[in-house]
């Protein structure tokens, strides 16, 4: 028996001792007790939000995709580019500070590709559309989210937080926005977080896949050379210009190959590390903070270990160049800096994951989740000696 039960009874028993002027009285409070509830606003709203999957969240449908990763030991390097490079250089941002990486760390030998990214179940956003090209047109907080994807499926602790976001991801850049070809920025439609999405403020703690800070890239870039490029110094320092650069031709796609669009990976030749596409063919999201400010900003002129830069700020860094940049730009120590939020043609990532646990010197491995079992059986060196071979020129 029910409450509706129980009044209906004590009603008919009313009914019997009660003067009919109350009856009408009586007949509204039983209709009125026995309606369907009415839910709080807010209540429906919080019921709604507790059913909302986050942006990270696994649906079934994921692929583990297969990278290939290069392990990086620990180092230190000249962070920045000499003032004679001033033609291309932003004397402040380039500043060169003495940096020290403590840690070793996993980076891919590649920028995400399109297929990499779908394995993940995100549609994909791309224009330029192939397989084993970079995936483009997705922003800084896409390319996180897609790092804590990978995270899940292998096990390790996330190392970003997206309650605060909003809007689908992989959405790419609709008609409607005003240069749809290039980039969007539209806070309504893109994906989008408030505040700092960051759950270790030390990034380096973070035992989970994200993207590199501009000193672990830099590092990864470089591969022990302190020219301009790995093959050397850029010859020609006039922006704005694309002239034929010699340097870049065996490692890079740039504005006088590239023919104005983005190539498969893996088509020219890589750094010592074994990176390629490290310089050209599309920027790369790093983890920095760039408002105009040296590395060392808070303590100039200190060698600097482990650098993160400012945990807030306007615009995040892109670094490497493109295939639409003059040569001049294509280099180890060039920034470029857009807002997080903005989603670009010639801009993808490559994601990087601290190791914690015992690695071989100069090792590289096709799977990160059987890293620690697997013995690593390519040197990073040989990788580049070998690739040279797979030049397209």
């Amino acid at each position: 028996m029910n409450a509706k039960f129980y009044f209906i009874q004590a009603a008919k028993n009313m009914i019997k001792k009660t003067p009919q002027k109350y009856l009408l009285l009586l007949f509204a409070i039983a209709v009125f007790s026995c309606s369907p509830k009415k839910h709080d606003s807010s209540d429906s709203q919080s019921n709604s939000d507790d059913t909302i999957e986050p942006a990270d969240a696994l649906i079934g449908n994921e692929l583990l995709p297969n990278i290939h990763w290069v392990v990086i030991q620990s180092g230190s390097f000249t962070f920045g580019s000499a003032e004679d490079f001033s033609g291309c250089r932003a004397p402040i941002v380039e500043k060169q500070v003495p940096v020290t990486l403590t840690r070793s760390f996993l980076m891919a030998e590649t920028e995400i590709t399109q297929t990499q990214w779908e394995n993940l179940s995100f549609a994909n956003p791309s224009q330029i559309v192939g397989a084993n090209k970079p995936v483009t047109f997705i922003n800084f907080y896409e390319a996180a989210a897609w790092c804590n994807k990978l995270s899940r499926i292998e096990g390790f602790e996330t190392c970003y937080e997206f309650s605060s976001c909003t809007n689908a991801i992989g959405t790419g850049c609709g008609p409607e926005e005003e240069w749809p070809d290039e980039g969007c920025w539209n806070s309504e439609i893109n994906f989008n977080c408030n505040g700092d999405i960051h759950k270790y403020p030390d990034y380096y703690s973070c035992p989970g896949y994200r993207l590199p800070t501009t000193a672990e890239w830099e590092f990864a870039a470089r591969a022990g050379t302190t020219t301009h490029t790995y093959e050397g110094n850029i010859e020609n320092y006039q922006p704005s210009y694309c002239f034929h650069e010699p340097t870049l031709e065996k490692i890079a796609w740039y504005c006088n190959n590239a023919n104005d669009t983005i190539h498969p990976v893996k088509q020219k030749v890589s750094n010592a590390f074994g990176f390629y596409d490290i310089l050209g063919n599309v920027f790369e999201w790093v983890d920095y903070f760039n408002d105009g400010q040296s590395l060392d900003f808070d303590t100039p002129d200190i060698p600097l270990v482990d650098p993160i830069g400012p945990k807030n700020g306007r615009t995040k860094t892109r670094r490497g160049g493109s295939f639409n940049k003059d040569g001049c730009y294509v280099n180890a120590s060039w920034h470029s800096t857009a807002e997080p939020i903005m989603k670009m043609y010639d801009t993808g990532f490559r994601p990087v994951r601290t190791l914690f646990e015992d690695v071989s010197t100069d090792s590289t491995t096709d799977s990160a989740a059987d890293f620690a079992t697997d013995s690593a059986t390519d040197s990073a060196t040989d990788s580049a000696t070998d690739s040279a071979t797979d030049s397209s020129d």
